[in-house]
């Protein structure tokens, strides 16, 4: 996963060697052009700068010609597609849901252009020369309800999301599912920023949540999590997050880190985008596919007596989603 580094990078270009082809491996076009379209801001400290990590990676071992670029009014997306295309770009990878309407409107216009969605519902009808890469996010959320039920004192826990879109709801029922193999009796309470792109309100619902009595809260809303993770700090409070880099402000605070391999996930989309034969349609990435990982922070375990024991069960849980024996159910069902 991406490490501090990796702030803000305007643009990224530039004709690399020419990839060696080994045996077996798939054929790839000679200096194919790949452009990255983020709907966020770089500089997030998540899923964008993951993303941009891939694609520098993308351009160094497919020898693709790599650029980033920044849309961030939706009025805007359909007509940044369309001029890309029409600039004769291989492939388009863009980010987020709107995005995913944009090239369901875009894509069959330009059928000699690839077009990659990564984390939106899947086109409907599908094309031929597009894709949507999402995530098992509720994998996450079940390992993150294991983590905070087994920290818990008072088992009231958390759930921050950007906006509550359905996946969100998935991620609910799952981190609660994993909490009540630990507590049965465990509760969970979900708020929401209205924003993925808001510290200072992201701050704000936390505080909110542990001033009422939950002790442990799970985000997931990109560039906001910085202002849970700052309510936590200040409070003395347990979080989990799904960005890595997340650790380092708040060491002692953030206890588990379920993330999503963004730099994998993009170059898993190059490579196919770019082979002779691509795959169109849905894929799902998870823990199976290496996709989701999990991580611990050693100065929140040795801060916490019961951090050792959250660690062990939340392993099992993992080991258990790789090899078969859990599955998790994605269920959008809003609570009562």
């Amino acid at each position: 996963m991406l490490g501090t580094k990796t702030t803000r990078r305007a643009l990224i270009g530039g004709l690399l060697a020419t990839l060696t082809i080994l045996s077996g491996a798939p054929a790839f076009a000679k200096g194919e052009s790949v452009v990255l379209v983020a709907t966020q801001k770089a500089g997030d400290r998540g899923p964008i700068d993951g993303l941009i990590d891939g694609l520098e990676q993308a351009e160094a071992k497919f020898g693709v010609e790599t650029r980033f670029i920044e849309a961030l009014d939706p009025a805007t997306y359909e007509n940044t597609l369309r001029t890309l295309a029409r600039r004769n770009t291989d492939v388009i990878i863009t980010t987020f849901f709107a995005m995913g309407a944009a090239v369901q409107a875009v894509a069959p216009e330009f059928p000699d252009t690839k077009f990659v969605v990564i984390v939106a519902a899947p086109h409907n009808p599908q094309m031929p020369n597009a894709r949507v890469a999402g995530y098992a996010t509720q994998e996450n959320a079940y390992l993150a309800g294991t983590f905070a039920a087994s920290m818990s004192e008072t088992g009231q826990l958390g759930l921050i999301g950007g906006v509550p879109l359905p996946y969100v709801w998935a991620d609910y029922n799952a981190m609660l599912g994993g909490a009540h193999q630990i507590n049965p009796d465990a509760t969970l309470n979900a708020a929401f920023v209205q924003s993925f792109e808001d510290p200072v309100k992201g701050k704000e619902v936390a505080a909110g949540l542990y001033d009422q009595g939950i002790d442990a809260i799970y985000t997931g809303a990109a560039a906001s999590d910085i202002g849970v993770v700052e309510a936590a700090s200040e409070l003395g409070k347990t979080v989990m997050v799904a960005s890595p880099p997340l650790v380092e402000q708040a060491p002692a605070n953030v206890g588990f880190v379920a993330s999503f391999e963004w730099a994998q996930t993009m170059m898993i989309e190059v490579e196919n985008a770019v082979s002779a034969d691509f795959q169109s349609g849905f894929r799902l990435g998870g823990i199976s596919s290496g996709e989701i990982v999990m991580t611990f922070s050693d100065d929140h375990a040795a801060a916490n007596p019961k951090a050792a024991d959250a660690r062990a069960a939340t392993e099992a849980a993992f080991e258990a989603i790789q090899s078969g024996a859990i599955t998790v159910p994605y269920d959008e069902t809003e609570p009562q």
